[in-house]
Protein backbone atom coordinates (compact mmCIF):
# COMPACT_ATOMS: atom_id res chain seq x y z
CA UNK A 1 0.00 0.00 0.00
CA UNK A 2 1.39 3.14 -0.91
CA UNK A 3 2.18 6.32 1.28
CA UNK A 4 -0.26 8.42 -0.45
CA UNK A 5 -3.22 5.74 0.15
CA UNK A 6 -2.27 5.05 3.83
CA UNK A 7 -2.25 9.14 4.32
CA UNK A 8 -5.63 9.48 2.05
CA UNK A 9 -7.32 7.00 4.47
CA UNK A 10 -6.21 8.29 7.78
CA UNK A 11 -7.67 11.86 6.83
CA UNK A 12 -10.81 10.08 5.56
CA UNK A 13 -11.13 8.45 9.05
CA UNK A 14 -10.48 12.05 10.62
CA UNK A 15 -12.82 13.71 8.49
CA UNK A 16 -15.27 10.87 9.54
CA UNK A 17 -14.92 11.48 12.92
CA UNK A 18 -15.82 15.13 12.75
CA UNK A 19 -19.03 13.89 10.75
CA UNK A 20 -20.11 11.65 12.87
CA UNK A 21 -19.35 13.08 16.10
CA UNK A 22 -16.39 11.12 17.77
CA UNK A 23 -13.41 8.90 17.44
CA UNK A 24 -14.77 6.08 19.43
CA UNK A 25 -17.29 4.94 16.77
CA UNK A 26 -14.74 5.30 14.17
CA UNK A 27 -11.90 3.22 15.74
CA UNK A 28 -14.23 0.43 15.26
CA UNK A 29 -14.89 0.84 11.42
CA UNK A 30 -12.40 -1.52 9.20
CA UNK A 31 -11.15 -0.01 6.28
CA UNK A 32 -12.69 -2.24 4.10
CA UNK A 33 -16.05 -2.73 6.27
CA UNK A 34 -19.19 -1.23 4.49
CA UNK A 35 -19.81 2.34 6.27
CA UNK A 36 -23.83 1.84 5.93
CA UNK A 37 -23.28 -1.73 7.65
CA UNK A 38 -21.12 -0.19 10.28
CA UNK A 39 -24.08 2.19 11.41
CA UNK A 40 -23.33 5.60 9.76
CA UNK A 41 -26.18 7.28 8.85
CA UNK A 42 -27.10 8.69 5.19
CA UNK A 43 -26.67 12.34 6.66
CA UNK A 44 -23.55 11.55 7.83
CA UNK A 45 -22.26 9.88 4.49
CA UNK A 46 -23.21 13.04 2.77
CA UNK A 47 -21.53 15.51 5.02
CA UNK A 48 -18.42 12.94 4.79
CA UNK A 49 -19.04 13.16 0.83
CA UNK A 50 -18.93 17.25 1.35
CA UNK A 51 -15.90 16.89 3.57
CA UNK A 52 -13.91 14.96 1.36
CA UNK A 53 -14.43 17.76 -1.69
CA UNK A 54 -13.02 20.35 0.42
CA UNK A 55 -10.27 18.10 2.02
CA UNK A 56 -8.97 16.57 -0.90
CA UNK A 57 -9.76 19.54 -3.65
CA UNK A 58 -12.32 17.84 -6.07
CA UNK A 59 -16.12 17.28 -6.73
CA UNK A 60 -18.10 14.19 -6.93
CA UNK A 61 -18.82 13.46 -10.66
CA UNK A 62 -23.23 12.49 -10.59
CA UNK A 63 -22.47 9.41 -12.10
CA UNK A 64 -19.87 7.93 -9.38
CA UNK A 65 -20.48 3.86 -9.04
CA UNK A 66 -22.31 3.16 -6.10
CA UNK A 67 -19.34 0.75 -4.87
CA UNK A 68 -17.19 3.82 -4.64
CA UNK A 69 -18.87 5.28 -1.58
CA UNK A 70 -18.95 1.97 0.28
CA UNK A 71 -15.92 1.56 2.16
CA UNK A 72 -12.93 3.97 3.65
CA UNK A 73 -11.17 1.83 1.31
CA UNK A 74 -13.34 2.15 -1.71
CA UNK A 75 -13.05 6.18 -1.07
CA UNK A 76 -9.54 6.22 -0.56
CA UNK A 77 -9.01 4.40 -3.64
CA UNK A 78 -11.23 7.17 -5.72
CA UNK A 79 -9.37 9.90 -4.32
CA UNK A 80 -5.57 8.15 -5.13
CA UNK A 81 -7.41 7.18 -8.27
CA UNK A 82 -8.26 10.84 -9.09
CA UNK A 83 -4.70 12.30 -7.80
CA UNK A 84 -2.91 9.51 -10.24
Amino acid sequence: MSDTAVEVRRRIRELLVDVFGGPSFVSTVHDAVSLREAGVPSTALVALLVAMEDAFGFEWADDVRPEVLRSIDSLAGHVVALRG
